[in-house]
């Protein structure tokens, strides 16, 4: 679930260290006047930067010289004190068409980006990007099982902020999604999934049925297989833009509220099912943690297994959300079965294969993967079999 990040971004696509120096220059060189540091939260397939205007006090200990009071040849964008700007190889590019849809689709709860024209090594390119605000959840979410009084009103503030994002998807009675002929003869499924093109999107059945063959047990295996009937089954269903990895690191919240700010790293975002994106609540019901197994003898080194937990109280906040989320979208209440459906489909596809530097090929197994199985299992409420 969570890509390797012990080795340096520059390590990881091959290039030299040398080059974090060089973009950095780059970056200061285009927003003269502008403080220029690392982000603190680095990506697997991006390095980013932090660029803020000085104040007062930050001018005169930056200052190498005489400071012209005018910024305007700065392009800092003049609502924004700061913004980010992200350094990408090309194979992890963002697709620019994609960003406006999802800013279109959810409004403030995603960043306004766009590409920078700079020279750049190793092929990287350069976006910026507006620093939304918000701590991400990853660092505030609770690791016991019952939370107190407090801490249960933020969570709800949590998930009913969760249900307006999710519903922002959720087409209007005005809008006119593209149609696919009933008969195409391209596309071997359900008509409208072939609006689905991305990278998972265009391959939904193949790897619905991949899963069905080779996840790690038999009960797994079967709610593969029922999903996939099911999902074959649906003659007509919104294909919406779905933010690709909603995971408690990419969530954005008030410290005090703990309602949703925006919604970072859209990188993976594509068209896909209504309600894909799902697998995203279970994240805001619960935690992962470990916890030793028995030593067979004394002196030998205790092995760990991964758990999820959830809260004593994630019942009800499942409950609240959808109730929220068809208050937001009454006219969702006649297909929430079919929401279901999607929602067991996001489950199988994030947690059924391995990220493996971004192929996501590889069906996971109890050896090599046994995070994304233990939550495969949690998240579908499936046991072992």
């Amino acid at each position: 679930m969570s890509p390797n990040l012990e080795t340096s971004f520059w390590e990881r696509m091959g290039l030299q260290e040398t080059d974090r120096n060089v973009c950095a220059r780059v970056v200061e060189e285009r927003y003269p006047g502008c403080i220029v540091a690392e982000f603190k939260d680095q990506g697997y397939c991006s390095f980013t930067l932090l660029v803020s205007r000085p104040g007062p006090q930050d001018s005169a200990t930056h200052s190498d010289g005489p400071q012209d009071d005018d910024s305007s040849n700065s392009p800092l964008r003049e609502e924004s004190a700061s913004s980010i700007v992200q350094i990408r190889p090309s194979q992890h590019c963002l697709d620019l068409r994609i960003l406006r849809a999802a800013k279109e689709t959810y409004g403030a709860f995603a960043p306004t980006i766009r590409s920078l024209t700079v020279h750049l090594p190793g092929r990287l390119q350069a976006f910026e990007m507006d620093r939304l605000q918000g701590t991400p959840f990853s660092r505030l979410r609770p690791h016991s099982p019952t939370p107190g009084p407090a801490t249960r009103q933020k969570q709800q503030n949590l998930v009913a902020s969760f249900a307006t994002f999710v519903a922002c998807a959720w087409p209007s009675p005005q809008s006119t999604p593209p149609r696919i002929r009933e008969d195409s003869p391209i596309f071997d499924g359900p008509a409208w999934l072939a609006q689905c093109t991305g990278k998972v999107g265009a391959e939904i059945l193949p790897k619905l049925e991949k899963l069905a063959r080779e996840l790690p047990d038999g009960a797994l295996r079967e709610r593969a297989k029922e999903t996939l009937k099911s999902l074959m089954s649906i003659r007509d269903f919104p294909v919406v833009l779905c933010h690709g990895d909603l995971i408690p690191s990419n969530i954005l919240v008030d410290e005090e509220t703990w309602r949703i700010a925006g919604m970072v790293d859209w990188a993976e975002a594509e068209w896909l099912p209504f309600g894909t994106c799902l697998y995203g609540l279970e994240h805001l019901l619960g935690y992962p943690s470990r916890y030793c197994l028995a030593s067979e003898s004394l002196g030998t080194v205790a092995r760990t297994r991964l758990k999820w937990w959830y809260y004593g109280n994630a019942d009800e906040l499942r409950m609240f959300f959808w109730e929220r989320l068809v208050e937001e979208r009454p006219g969702m209440r006649v297909r929430l079965g079919d929401v279901g459906v999607m929602r067991d489909v996001g489950v199988l596809l994030w947690l059924g294969y391995a990220w493996d530097e971004g192929r996501i090929d590889r069906v996971v197994n109890e050896v090599d993967d046994g995070e994304e199985v233990e939550c495969l299992r949690a998240f579908l409420g499936v046991g072992k079999r």
